[in-house]
């Protein structure tokens, strides 16, 4: 017999057992042949019977997402999104095929720790709504407060200077801190987020008279505060709201707007009998 007629026959005795056409048994070999010529011998190896390692790779992602987020409040919520999405198609994964794909639990724990994340990034979100408010309210109240003092230590210093070296005359905010009656900062205009101002006043038959103002250099929710102040030779104190001082003129010396703050004990009148 010759070799084809003996390769002939052998493949018409493979047909008869595997009950198939002896060209799709040549194809099918050819087909067999070449696929496992072309697989790595460790895929080989896996087909014969060894375990297959599942896959984690996406169980693994979510769960450092979630790790990752929670200190970073969600990566601003987005890496906790990503990592709930990653999570859950793991999941689901691990669930159809948990041959193929594994890691479950750490899908899991990827999805839980996700969502803390998020409910942490909102409770803080709450948090600072409610307190950077009140935390701001509580700041302009501590500058207003310290604007008042201020406006009180510049209207005794008036007074102070004009018993002294004034001779009966005001002088201004440098002057008063140039002969040590305030600090520098104050004389300088500006302290605590408002500014002051402290002149003479002259009229022509009138003792002499100042003025002294504080007003806040920004207003508003976030502003260094949202009330102004007067003072004058009475060292009386008034308020209004807002950047606008209250003002009086030299022939009335109180106020027309603006409400009473202040009345110290000793006005600039009393303080000259008590001298």
């Amino acid at each position: 017999m010759s070799g084809g007629e003996w390769s002939r026959s052998c493949l018409q005795r493979r047909s008869v057992i595997d009950r198939r056409p002896v060209g799709q048994i040549d194809v099918s070999l050819n087909l067999e042949g070449r696929s496992r010529l072309l697989r790595s011998p460790m895929e080989n190896k896996l087909d014969n019977g060894s375990p297959r390692c599942p896959r984690t790779g996406m169980a693994a992602a979510s769960l450092v997402l979630g790790i990752i987020s929670i200190p970073t409040l969600g990566l601003a919520l987005a890496g906790a999104v990503v990592g709930i999405i990653l999570g859950s198609i793991a999941l689901r994964n691990a669930n159809r095929d948990p041959v193929t794909f594994g890691g479950r639990g750490v899908a899991i724990a990827g999805i839980v720790t996700s969502c803390v994340s998020i409910a942490v990034a909102v409770l803080m979100v709450v948090v600072a709504t409610v307190a950077i408010p009140n935390l701001v309210k509580s700041a302009q109240a501590d500058r207003e407060f310290d604007a008042i003092q201020s406006v009180k230590t510049i209207s005794q210093a008036q007074v102070l200077y004009s018993v002294t070296k004034g001779r009966g005359r005001f002088t201004d905010l440098r002057t008063l801190a140039a002969a040590g009656l305030i600090e520098p900062m104050l004389g300088s205009g500006e302290r605590g987020g408002y500014r002051f101002s402290s002149t003479p006043v002259v009229a022509e038959g009138q003792p002499a008279m100042f003025d002294t103002t504080a007003w806040p250099i920004s207003i508003g929710s976030f502003g260094t505060g949202n009330r102004s102040f007067y003072s004058n030779e009475t060292v009386v104190i008034w308020e209004a709201e807002g950047e606008n001082p209250p003002q009086a003129s030299p022939s009335d010396r109180t106020p027309k707007q603006g409400s009473l703050l202040i009345e110290p004990r000793m006005n600039l009148m009393d303080w000259r009998r008590h001298r």
